[in-house]
Protein backbone atom coordinates (compact mmCIF):
# COMPACT_ATOMS: atom_id res chain seq x y z
CA UNK A 1 0.00 0.00 0.00
CA UNK A 2 1.43 3.34 -1.13
CA UNK A 3 1.23 6.51 0.33
CA UNK A 4 0.91 9.16 -1.76
CA UNK A 5 1.66 13.18 -1.42
CA UNK A 6 -1.93 14.26 -0.42
CA UNK A 7 -1.92 11.62 2.89
CA UNK A 8 1.44 12.55 4.09
CA UNK A 9 0.25 16.73 3.35
CA UNK A 10 -2.89 15.95 5.17
CA UNK A 11 -1.38 14.20 8.39
CA UNK A 12 1.61 16.99 8.23
CA UNK A 13 -1.04 19.59 8.55
CA UNK A 14 -3.08 17.88 11.46
CA UNK A 15 0.41 16.98 13.13
CA UNK A 16 1.38 20.74 12.75
CA UNK A 17 -1.63 22.23 14.44
CA UNK A 18 -1.50 19.78 17.24
CA UNK A 19 2.03 20.93 17.72
CA UNK A 20 0.45 24.51 18.40
CA UNK A 21 1.09 24.50 22.30
CA UNK A 22 4.46 23.74 22.01
CA UNK A 23 5.54 26.36 19.47
CA UNK A 24 3.45 28.91 21.98
CA UNK A 25 5.51 27.78 24.61
CA UNK A 26 8.91 28.00 22.27
CA UNK A 27 8.27 31.57 22.35
CA UNK A 28 7.28 32.15 25.47
CA UNK A 29 10.66 30.71 26.72
CA UNK A 30 12.34 32.22 24.22
CA UNK A 31 11.10 35.69 25.36
CA UNK A 32 11.96 34.29 29.22
CA UNK A 33 15.14 33.16 27.74
CA UNK A 34 14.16 29.82 29.59
CA UNK A 35 14.21 27.13 26.95
CA UNK A 36 15.00 23.80 29.44
CA UNK A 37 11.36 25.01 31.13
CA UNK A 38 9.90 23.07 27.54
CA UNK A 39 10.74 20.05 28.59
CA UNK A 40 9.12 19.87 31.91
CA UNK A 41 5.28 21.13 30.86
CA UNK A 42 2.25 18.68 30.76
CA UNK A 43 1.47 19.43 27.09
CA UNK A 44 3.75 16.59 25.93
CA UNK A 45 1.74 14.40 27.38
CA UNK A 46 -1.62 16.24 26.04
CA UNK A 47 -0.28 16.22 22.82
CA UNK A 48 0.75 12.69 22.99
CA UNK A 49 -2.80 11.98 24.19
CA UNK A 50 -4.22 13.65 21.32
CA UNK A 51 -1.74 12.05 18.95
CA UNK A 52 -2.59 8.06 20.02
CA UNK A 53 -6.59 9.03 19.78
CA UNK A 54 -6.54 10.55 16.05
CA UNK A 55 -4.57 7.59 15.44
CA UNK A 56 -6.96 4.84 16.96
CA UNK A 57 -9.98 7.72 14.99
CA UNK A 58 -8.09 7.50 11.34
CA UNK A 59 -6.95 4.16 11.50
CA UNK A 60 -10.64 2.69 12.61
CA UNK A 61 -12.61 4.76 10.13
CA UNK A 62 -10.49 3.90 7.41
CA UNK A 63 -10.88 -0.09 8.36
CA UNK A 64 -14.85 0.66 8.51
CA UNK A 65 -15.08 2.08 5.26
CA UNK A 66 -12.69 0.27 3.40
CA UNK A 67 -13.87 -2.67 0.70
CA UNK A 68 -11.54 -5.30 1.85
CA UNK A 69 -11.98 -7.51 4.35
CA UNK A 70 -9.56 -7.37 7.48
CA UNK A 71 -9.17 -9.82 10.14
CA UNK A 72 -11.33 -8.42 12.64
CA UNK A 73 -8.63 -9.95 15.55
CA UNK A 74 -5.87 -8.08 13.94
CA UNK A 75 -7.72 -4.81 14.23
CA UNK A 76 -8.46 -4.83 17.71
CA UNK A 77 -5.22 -6.10 18.64
CA UNK A 78 -3.80 -3.16 16.78
CA UNK A 79 -6.20 -1.06 18.49
CA UNK A 80 -5.68 -2.40 22.06
CA UNK A 81 -1.85 -2.20 21.53
CA UNK A 82 -2.35 1.93 21.21
CA UNK A 83 -4.74 2.29 24.00
CA UNK A 84 -2.48 -0.31 26.60
CA UNK A 85 1.24 0.92 25.44
CA UNK A 86 0.47 4.70 24.31
CA UNK A 87 -2.86 6.39 25.06
CA UNK A 88 -3.32 5.01 28.74
CA UNK A 89 0.15 5.45 29.65
CA UNK A 90 -0.07 9.30 28.45
CA UNK A 91 -2.51 9.88 30.29
CA UNK A 92 -1.45 8.27 33.48
CA UNK A 93 1.61 10.36 33.08
CA UNK A 94 -0.63 13.45 32.53
CA UNK A 95 -2.44 13.08 35.64
CA UNK A 96 1.07 12.58 37.63
CA UNK A 97 2.33 15.68 36.40
CA UNK A 98 -0.99 17.24 37.47
CA UNK A 99 -1.34 16.48 40.39
CA UNK A 100 2.01 16.27 41.97
CA UNK A 101 4.33 18.76 43.21
CA UNK A 102 7.55 17.59 42.70
CA UNK A 103 8.31 14.88 39.92
CA UNK A 104 11.01 12.60 38.99
CA UNK A 105 13.31 13.34 35.91
CA UNK A 106 12.03 9.59 34.57
CA UNK A 107 8.16 10.99 34.47
CA UNK A 108 9.40 13.58 32.09
CA UNK A 109 11.80 11.33 30.36
CA UNK A 110 8.98 9.04 29.72
CA UNK A 111 6.37 11.55 28.85
CA UNK A 112 8.36 12.99 25.90
CA UNK A 113 9.57 9.03 24.71
CA UNK A 114 5.36 8.56 24.44
CA UNK A 115 5.58 11.74 22.22
CA UNK A 116 7.93 10.71 20.57
CA UNK A 117 6.25 7.35 19.83
CA UNK A 118 2.72 9.21 19.59
CA UNK A 119 4.05 10.64 16.52
CA UNK A 120 5.41 8.00 14.88
CA UNK A 121 2.24 6.07 15.32
CA UNK A 122 0.01 8.96 14.34
CA UNK A 123 2.07 8.53 11.10
CA UNK A 124 2.44 5.12 10.50
CA UNK A 125 -1.61 3.90 11.34
CA UNK A 126 -2.79 7.77 10.68
CA UNK A 127 -1.47 7.36 6.78
CA UNK A 128 -2.73 3.70 6.89
CA UNK A 129 -6.37 4.87 7.95
CA UNK A 130 -6.24 8.04 5.60
CA UNK A 131 -5.45 6.29 2.57
CA UNK A 132 -8.21 3.47 3.35
CA UNK A 133 -10.36 6.33 4.05
CA UNK A 134 -9.50 8.13 0.53
CA UNK A 135 -10.01 5.35 -2.03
Amino acid sequence: MKIDKTIKYILTSEFLFTLLPIIILLIVRSYENNFIAIFYNTDWSIIALILFGQSIVKFSSGISKSKENFCWQLVALVISIIIIFGLIPSAIILVLNLSSQTLSNGTYIAQFVLFIISVFTFFIFGALGQKMLDE
